[in-house]
């Protein structure tokens, strides 16, 4: 009897656990590791702008947009219109539908304060997502990158010249973009990383689309 028991409250207790689990917001994007095993979401051409659908609820409240553009090019006067546009993405939203999306997620302000940080020396030509993570938090410890609350996305945009990779895959060929999140100081850094794409538009909605994502999604830092 007491074995029966027993095994009875086994199984309550993983159906309650089941049920816990199917309540919280599916991660968008397809998960993927990283280089040292963390996780990562990708993020693919032509998904509809607020993540699971018209209506979701931003879990993370109304992102701050932190824009860190890598690679020299990004200094270039012919791309300040890009850079412009870029580094507040909410702002320049101009689609009907969209917009109602945006408002009925719980985006009420699209032109609330934002930040823009340009590196132009980057070295190395291939940038894994370590390599990102740790550019980051070096930025975040030695001042160079403003350390906001816990609504902030960082938003890494890299130019031409940089080629993007998130474990054994390859920018272009496997993603248009990624997010993900890691533990720096003792504070959570959400980011999204955004490679180079000719078309200015496409990569607007990507970059977008990805820093929605990275605010609805509750995964927890690698």
């Amino acid at each position: 009897m007491k074995l029966k028991f027993i095994c009875v409250l086994l199984i309550a207790a993983a159906a309650a656990a089941v049920s816990v689990r199917a309540q919280q917001p599916a991660a968008e994007g397809r998960a993927v590791l990283n280089e040292d095993g963390g996780e990562a979401f990708i993020i693919e051409s032509g998904a509809p702008l607020v993540p699971s659908g018209h209506g979701r609820k931003l879990v993370n409240g109304q992102p701050e947009q932190c824009s860190v553009f890598l690679g020299s090019e990004w200094a270039a006067s012919s791309q300040q219109t890009r850079e412009t546009q870029l580094q507040n993405l909410l702002a320049h939203v101009d689609d009907e539908k969209a917009l109602a999306a945006l408002e009925e997620s719980g985006v009420k302000d699209r032109f609330g304060p934002t930040a823009s940080v340009v590196r132009p020396d980057i070295s190395s030509r291939t940038l894994s997502d370590t390599d990102i993570q740790r550019l980051l938090a070096t930025m975040l410890d030695e001042g160079s990158l403003p350390r906001f609350g816990g609504k902030t996305i960082y938003v890494v945009f890299l130019d031409s010249t940089l080629q993007s990779t998130l474990g054994s895959l390859v920018a272009g060929k496997h993603y248009f973009a990624y997010y993900s999140v890691f533990r720096s100081s003792g504070s959570d850094v959400r980011y999204v990383v955004v490679p180079f794409q000719s078309g200015a538009a496409t990569t607007n909605q990507v970059a977008l689309r990805a820093l929605l994502a990275a605010t609805s999604n509750p995964a927890s830092p690698n």
